[in-house]
């Protein structure tokens, strides 16, 4: 009995890829190249497809489908996705450099929203979805190059799964915690996998990203991951986004007002809450 279930378990977490052994790039030099590439990206508008089960944690209502989703961005924390099934948007989740919303206009009829200087004081654990923490993932912002500076970064590679892991660091009051993990394909420098983590060690989004694609628009290639599968643990909130038309940009958009905080008056919904105040 205990030899049947071992061997089931060495099958479960047997390496999806070929090892590899050879030579790798310092911490350094594999920042400065993933900084150089995602420098170029200024600007995107991809538009795809998404199935999402959305929990609210409070109310255990849940938001879910499959329809049409929308992505725009801009440096550094300008994020917008936009659910919609036949036209009715069901999920819009975005985030400026100011502050981060989230908007279930349907059963749950309530947005919520932050400001990223007050996130350590947010009862982030109320939300279905963190738009701050999809910024994190879908925000391709350029990493800091400096090894010094916090969050810190730290390397090591993975053999079997043939990629570097680097982990940021952070220093509180009494320890350092891991802040946010991700693995980059060693070959490629794509990102195929994003932890973020809370001040104890838990995991609040995980990020499985792949199907890497070229984003038309730019002078040079750029490529993307085009499959975003995340999942909130706090919230057991999930979705996949499926982006099958990357551009740079599309009839002058993204800009400014696309990531304009729409306030209680212009929310659409009758509920809204400031998870910060």
């Amino acid at each position: 009995m205990c030899a049947i279930v071992c061997s089931g378990c060495v099958e479960k977490t047997r390496p999806t890829r070929a090892p590899y052994f050879g030579p790798t790039d310092t911490l350094a030099d594999v920042l400065q190249q993933i900084s150089q590439r995602n420098a170029v990206m200024d600007s995107l508008r991809c538009s795809g497809t998404f199935s999402a089960d959305i929990v609210d944690p409070e109310t255990k209502a849940r938001t879910t489908g499959d329809g049409d989703v929308t992505l725009l961005f801009k440096p550094r924390r300008n994020v917008r996705l936009v659910g919609k099934v036949i036209g009715t948007t069901v999920f819009d989740i975005a985030s400026n450099d100011e502050r981060y919303w989230l908007i279930l206009p349907e059963k749950t009829d309530t947005m919520w929203w932050g400001y990223h200087r007050l996130i350590g004081t947010a009862r982030a654990a109320k939300l279905p979805v963190r738009p701050d923490l999809v910024a994190e993932v879908i925000g391709v912002a350029a990493p800091d190059v400096d090894l010094l500076k916090e969050p810190t970064p730290l390397l090591r590679f993975n053999n079997d799964q043939d990629c570097y892991m680097i982990t940021w660091h952070i220093t509180l009051g009494d320890r350092a915690a891991v802040q946010k993990e991700v693995w980059y394909d060693r070959a490629s420098l794509q990102p195929r996998m994003v932890l973020l983590f809370d001040a104890n060690g838990r995991v609040t989004l995980r990020a499985y990203l792949s199907k890497p694609q070229a984003v038309s628009g730019f002078e040079t290639q750029v490529m993307l991951a085009s499959r975003y599968d995340l999942f909130f643990p706090d919230s057991g909130s999930r979705f996949v986004i499926e982006l099958t038309d990357l551009d740079r940009s599309r009839n002058g958009a993204p800009t400014a007002r696309s990531f304009q905080f729409p306030g209680d008056d212009r929310s659409g919904v009758s509920k809204v809450i400031q998870i910060d105040e």
